[in-house]
């Protein structure tokens, strides 16, 4: 009895192991399948994203277009040659999203974020992106202008002129005396989390209506939840084995105690802003509209929080994580740097989107630096042919490695992995033309595409405007000398922990 109970065993430890180790049976032979450990090799040694992509993944997505990947407890099919890519954006209805609270709805991600309008599929998507669509295609920019300037004085005030090895002089002119001598403020600023306080102020005061006061306080109640819920959700162990989210281990179960901490006090927030003085009737941000769906009964309870939790969530870590990304390139390319500090002196907040040297220089950061560098959250409805020849059976998931994409030689050349801004157009109607090119056939796939692109874009690139003209006008900076350049190591992708030595123009 014993030896058939450690048979049973036995065979139940190799069966799972063979699930990890091999993709299934009916998965596509004629493609490449990435070895199992890949994803998860953060976990155990000192490798960020980028080293990961050189390592393993570029050679055999740009030949094949395709891979067979392993995460989040199972095997999936991440794509990363446009012409696939805009096949998935267009057949909606074979490649259905089916988000984490489908995919893995015991998880803890999926009680962070639940149902919403990023991962719904079918009608439920349809109503929830009617009422969200408004508020993020016709918003006032003005509180953007103002927490940008809030922004800067955050960091002028982690400047000093008592570090001798950070002084500068400067002459100025006076009416007084001809020339006067004053010393520059300079020093260096850790930038993750005053650049999420930015985006955090941003998002709440233009897309859900009030202000979170993280700009004005050091630490505001919901800042401090949604700290503790991202210390502890992006864990690359239990992204690749959410399965683990099952087990009584007490860091899960107190992550999943501070998502409901984060949810709860979130909706406190809007309930004290927009229900109990009825703002939410004379207003048209995306929250007063699923406010007033959610009283015509179109979604329920849970539903308009998943929803308002999504606007806050995806809504202020992409433009952090580009925003972060700017930073880090303008340190690295002074002459850029130089160059569009030269072109947004002088103009309005309106014409921001106007200016060639701004734009152009965004847009390569999106695409060397895509905020998330591998989306999976597509399922197959139905058996079916990727490209010519990649036989996909039904229930399988199917991802894009938007980094992948981004560097693709076949679609931007063989200067791909280089930064070059140029290439996107000498004036404006170039480069907007070449944006809307590059999206339309999946070339540039951060914003998504299809019936699903972005409804964020358009805030987006405009905070992202803003913000980084008032920092050009502020300051001069260089990547501190103490700062390892690398970028995090899995998930969202920008330079991790970044540091900055500012110096305050005069």
């Amino acid at each position: 009895m014993d030896l058939v109970i450690l048979a049973f065993l036995f065979c139940l430890i190799t069966f799972g192991i063979l699930k990890i180790v091999l993709p299934p049976w009916n998965f596509p032979r004629n493609i490449p399948t990435i070895p199992f450990y890949v994803t998860f090799l953060a976990t155990i040694w000192d490798v960020d994203q980028e080293d990961i992509y050189e390592i393993y993944l570029r050679e055999p997505l740009e030949k094949y277009g395709a891979v067979k990947l392993y995460f989040g407890s199972r095997w999936n099919i991440v794509v990363s040659r446009p012409e696939l890519l805009a096949q998935v954006f267009k057949d909606e209805d074979t490649f259905a999203k089916s988000g984490n609270h489908k995919k893995i709805p015991y998880g803890v991600i999926a009680a962070y974020t639940g149902e919403n309008v990023i991962s719904a599929h079918g009608a439920i998507w349809k109503t929830f992106r009617r009422a969200i669509t408004p508020g993020l295609q016709i918003f006032d920019h003005t509180p953007m202008i103002k927490n940008a300037e809030i922004f800067c004085s955050l960091i002028s005030k982690q400047l000093t002129t008592s570090d001798s090895d950070n002084n500068e002089k400067i002459h100025l002119q006076s009416n007084e005396q001809p020339w006067e001598l004053q010393e520059k403020k300079s020093g260096i600023v850790l930038m993750p989390e005053l650049i999420q306080r930015l985006s955090l102020a941003n998002i709440s005061e233009v897309a859900l209506g009030f202000d979170i006061e993280t700009l004005t306080k050091e630490n505001s109640e919901l800042h401090v939840k949604l700290k503790n819920v991202k210390s502890h959700i992006f864990k690359s162990l239990y992204l690749n084995f959410p399965l683990l989210d099952k087990l009584p281990i007490p860091s899960r179960q107190r992550a999943r105690r501070f998502v409901e901490d984060f949810r709860e006090c979130l909706m406190e927030a809007v309930e004290t802003n927009l229900l109990q003085n009825y703002t939410f009737e004379q207003t048209a941000f995306s929250s007063s509209d699923l406010i007033r769906s959610f009283n015509k009964e179109e979604i329920s309870k849970k539903q308009l929080i998943d929803n308002v939790v999504i606007i806050m969530v995806a809504g202020h870590e992409n433009p952090q994580l580009l925003l972060t990304t700017c930073f880090y390139m303008f340190a690295k390319n002074q002459k850029w740097q130089k160059l569009v500090r030269e072109e947004v002196q002088g103009c309005a907040v309106e014409n921001l989107s106007e200016l060639p040297l701004l734009n152009s220089f965004i847009f390569e950061c999106v695409r060397m630096y895509p905020p998330l560098s591998q989306i999976i959250n597509r399922c197959t409805s139905k058996p079916c042919r990727l490209g010519r020849d990649i036989i996909l059976p039904r229930d399988v998931y199917v991802g894009y490695n938007v980094l992948a994409t981004g560097r693709q030689r076949s679609a931007w050349g063989k200067e791909a992995h280089r930064f070059i801004p140029e290439r996107w157009g000498d004036n404006i109607d170039e480069i907007m033309k070449e944006w809307k090119h590059r999206k339309n056939t999946c070339a540039m796939s951060a914003f998504h595409g299809g019936r699903r692109a972005c409804l964020g874009e358009k805030l987006a690139l405009m905070e992202v405007r803003i913000a980084m003209s008032a920092a050009l006008k502020g300051f001069e900076w260089s990547l501190a000398p103490n700062w390892a350049d690398k970028v995090t190591p899995a998930g969202p992708l920008c330079p991790a922990g970044l540091k900055v030595k500012f110096t305050e123009l005069a």
